[in-house]
């Protein structure tokens, strides 16, 4: 009788400890089969696409819509370790992007953190080709105001013009 108590006892003590193990780190879309990383590397007979017909169409049509896609963006950004707090504007197919990093985070904004920002940023919207990415203070403050100005603004097409005039001020990744 002892034995079957010990073993039920281990048996439920082994599925708690399998269960901890279980991970809820967010996860990345994973790459669509046929895709390469080294595009030398595609077989010269398959076809392929013109740049503009491989772009996703936008989800984003209307302000309400870019308002909503802004705040997921934020929220995927600031999951980033580095990042402590992020704010989004939106300029076509450009996310301008303005960080507040971690104290603990000693870099600057680099290629390899500009290209994390915009996979976070194409996670949620992708037919965002591009991210301008700074640290700067006043350009992150000026990008936090542009993000809360898009509540007057009446149209995709008021909130790119007023993006414009910071967007001259970045570097947009890729170049």
């Amino acid at each position: 009788m002892k034995k079957i108590w010990l073993f039920l006892f281990l048996t439920v003590l082994a599925a708690a400890v399998l269960t901890g193990c279980a991970g809820n780190a967010d996860t990345l879309p994973t790459p669509t089969p046929g895709t390469s990383a080294n595009p030398g590397m595609m077989s010269p007979a398959r076809p392929t696409a013109a740049p503009e017909a491989s772009e996703a169409p936008s989800a984003i049509r209307t302000v309400e819509d870019a308002r909503k896609a802004v705040e997921e963006m934020e929220d995927a950004i600031e999951k980033l370790s580095e990042v402590d707090e992020a704010d989004v504007a939106l300029a076509g197919d450009t996310a301008l992007v303005g960080l507040k990093l971690t104290g603990q985070y000693q870099g600057q904004v680099d290629d390899r953190l500009k290209k994390m920002v915009l996979t976070r940023v194409q996670t949620v919207e992708k037919s965002i080709a591009k991210a301008a990415v700074t640290d700067n203070t006043a350009l992150t403050a000026a990008i936090r105001a542009l993000s809360d100005a898009t509540d007057g603004a009446s149209t995709l097409e008021d909130m790119s013009r007023k993006a414009e005039e910071i967007l001259r001020q970045l570097t947009v990744y890729p170049e």
